[in-house]
């Protein structure tokens, strides 16, 4: 018979593989380690999404040393997990198979910026090999007018492009967050395996690494954690968990679609973590799957960035709260750096205590540099 998991053990075993409540987490990167990928977003009414992540773990933490890992100790690299992302290094391996099916396709939207600037791919990567890392604003036309080869917007589609296939990556940002890209062999660290495996073992690798961070999920939530896609052998990959016994099926209360964990999953700790109260932004790994969060939290929760200011229902920022191991509330927030000041234009508590919303907001108020809190009053 299957394992059986209450509603409230889901919500301890979804939070202790998300890593809250580990102190075993130290640095910002322990986190990418523990989670298998954190979204890139370059929204920073608050603070970008993935800088948001490490800090909800850990606390407090310098993202000056975050960026020394991932960009110059090479411990991580940038490409498509769920979403772009940052991904850990010694795993990138299992992204070649994604990288040559983006080779090899020729049809849909990139198909046609192929065919359309074809001439442009060998002269943005002779100059990044010849000059090292660029961004897309070297190529802009130096005569001040949009030139053929020199329009940046072409451009940056197609060193977006190289990095999709695998022949770019991303070796720094910008301090305004653009990408600046070099030749493959160049950012990879020596000495990484690189050997491409089937398609079949990069699907099964990411299935269970996905799962591991879930800590129980459907066969759908484990897919969409790496966006895994039919192609990708999505089908075989989660046979041959099932048949090695890597995961096993259980059943959860409340869920009508089959379930799994891993054993270790399961033989651990099913409580609620403890943990301090925390804001959680809106494309934490927590929050990906909005019906997951919904079925089980209880919580409906939307990004309403895209959604015009008089349909929205919260606000334009809106970061649930996280406390005593539910999700007790949300608040609209902002930093208005020239003033120093963190605005929370809105707030509400939906089972949260008053004083873990103060704390929560105080705790990212420290983490931002701001120096006071603008709070109305709490509903």
């Amino acid at each position: 018979m299957p394992a059986s998991l209450t509603a409230a053990e889901v919500r301890g075993l979804a939070l202790r593989a998300q890593g809250f409540g580990d102190t075993s987490l130290v640095e910002p990167i322990d986190v990418l380690e523990r989670l298998g990928a954190i979204q890139l977003d370059s929204v920073n009414v608050l603070a970008r999404n993935h800088l948001l992540v490490p800090f909800a773990r850990i606390g407090p933490y310098s993202t000056a040393d975050l960026d020394v890992s991932i960009y110059t100790q090479r411990r991580g690299f940038e490409y498509w997990g769920h979403m772009a992302s940052w991904l850990p290094m010694h795993e990138y391996r299992y992204f070649l198979p994604r990288m040559a099916r983006m080779r090899e396709s020729t049809r849909g939207w990139w198909g046609r910026i192929r065919a359309e600037h074809a001439e442009i791919y060998p002269i943005l990567l002779d100059r990044v090999r010849a000059e090292g890392a660029l961004g897309a604003a070297a190529f802009e036309d130096p005569r001040g007018g949009r030139g053929t080869w020199w329009d940046w917007k072409p451009a940056k589609l197609v060193l977006e492009d190289l990095l999709d296939q695998g022949l770019l990556m991303c070796t720094a940002r910008t301090p305004g967050f653009a990408r600046l890209y070099d030749l493959t062999e160049r950012v990879l660290p020596p000495g990484l395996d690189t050997t491409e495996p089937s398609q079949v073992e990069a699907s099964r690798h990411l299935l269970l690494r996905g799962l591991r961070a879930l800590g129980v999920a459907t066969a759908n939530e484990m897919a969409d954690y790496y966006r895994l896609k039919p192609a990708e052998g999505l089908k075989a990959g989660l046979a041959a968990l099932r048949a090695e016994g890597e995961i096993v099926e259980v059943e959860v209360e409340g869920w009508r679609a089959a379930a799994f964990s891993t054993l270790a999953g399961l033989d651990g700790d099913l409580r609620l973590p403890e943990h301090r109260p925390t804001f959680l932004a809106p494309f934490d790994n927590l929050l990906w799957e909005r019906n997951r969060v919904e079925r089980i939290f209880g919580f409906r929760y939307r990004v309403e960035i895209y959604v015009p200011e008089p349909k929205r229902q919260y606000g334009y920022f809106v970061l649930p709260l996280l406390a005593r191991g539910r999700l007790g509330g949300r608040a609209d927030l902002k930093l208005d750096r020239k003033a120093s000041v963190l605005r929370v234009r809105g707030l509400w508590l939906e089972g949260a205590e008053p004083w873990e919303a103060q704390s929560a907001l105080e705790d990212l108020a420290s983490h931002l540099g701001a120096r006071d809190i603008e709070m109305p009053g709490i509903d």
